[in-house]
């Protein structure tokens, strides 16, 4: 029986979109799956003709509102006004190519039952790649890749404090992989914050919520509890003149937001570290992508000039250059260190 909605929504899922509709409607249909109701949809549509208001409306359901921003403000400024429009305790802030699956919200709210007193409860998430040519060049299989932890069993419950998860945050302790749509935070958290962080780029921007969204501590699951989906259109291909930006201001915009941690400075290596295998890692990828389809690599060769300026940077050019000239040397030296560590 559906939950008494009344008093208004709990949760409120708060979307972005930009002309993808065939995407947008795959995760509201997700949603709309849901087997806990009291929730609320909120579509900002950065599309200044409208054109996701079509797939909202076609939901028929008034648990799913559609806003469109009249302008393109961009991915992170929308998401905001998406948190702006919404009503709910609870938020999850969702792209429009991540569906969660059916039984993600009573997961989380039972989640939440059990061990109550937390701002921020969540769950992992697969890699999902139906194209094959896709799933080779981000060494995936076709289909669903799981990207929770090998160490525990499926279900297991970890509780963390602010800091102690932060620090397994950036260390791949709890998941391979993060989407801020398999989990949710309380709406006063994110209204003190000032919403969602907006450093200047869209990139890593999962991470950064949930290092900032973690001040009540966090209750984290070990399971699946929604995919990103991995296709030809997701972001990061062709935003090279971001980068730089977000070597400059994503380490910034952390140390402005927990430096009032008396762990800030463990915290702040573990961040660099991460960081400086996240932006190697990444430009590794796009050079051999654009390599493997002749496309012009210039924009990436000149945001690399810029990212290895930065001094906590640089230490890690060696490893970009193998992972660009010699890939198969490099994982095989990763490989080494690994054994030699135990």
């Amino acid at each position: 029986m559906p939950e008494n909605t009344s008093t208004g929504p709990l949760i409120s899922f708060c979307f972005t979109t930009f002309r993808r509709g065939a995407i947008l409607k795959s995760t509201l249909d997700s949603i709309k799956l849901q087997g806990y109701a009291n929730y609320e949809v909120i579509v900002s549509d950065n599309d200044p003709e409208g054109s996701g208001r079509a797939f909202v409306e076609a939901m028929e359901d008034p648990r799913f509102k559609y806003f469109c921003n009249g302008q393109n403000l961009g991915m992170k400024p929308s998401f905001n006004k998406s948190l702006e429009r919404s009503s709910g305790e609870y938020i999850v802030m969702i792209a429009d190519d991540d569906p969660v699956y059916p039984d993600m919200l009573q997961t989380l709210i039972s989640l939440k039952e059990k061990y109550p007193g937390y701002g921020m409860y969540m769950g992992g998430c697969d890699w999902f790649c139906a194209d094959k040519d896709v799933a080779k060049q981000y060494k995936l299989d076709v289909g669903t890749n799981s990207c929770i932890s090998n160490d525990h069993d499926l279900n297991f419950v970890q509780i963390f404090t602010t800091p102690d998860f932060i620090k397994n945050l950036f260390t791949f302790r709890i998941f391979s992989h993060f989407l801020w749509s398999t989990c949710m935070v309380k709406r006063d958290i994110l209204i003190k914050l000032g919403g969602i962080p907006d450093y200047g780029t869209p990139f890593l921007g999962d991470y950064a919520y949930m290092s900032v969204s973690s001040t009540e501590g966090c209750v984290v699951l070990n399971r699946s509890l929604g995919c990103q989906t991995i296709h030809k259109e997701n972001f990061g291909r062709n935003q090279n003149e971001q980068l730089p930006v977000l070597t400059r201001n994503f380490p910034a915009y952390l140390e402005d937001k927990l430096s009032y941690l008396k762990e800030w400075p463990e915290i702040k290596q573990l961040m660099e570290r991460f960081f400086g295998l996240w932006i190697t890692g990444h430009m590794a990828f796009l050079y051999h992508y654009y390599k493997k389809n002749g496309l012009d690599n210039s924009s990436l060769l000149q945001a690399e000039k810029e990212v290895f300026q930065m001094d906590f940077v640089k230490k890690y050019k060696i490893k970009y250059v193998l992972k660009k000239k010699a890939p198969k040397l490099h994982d095989l030296i990763v490989k080494i260190k690994k054994t030699i560590r135990g």
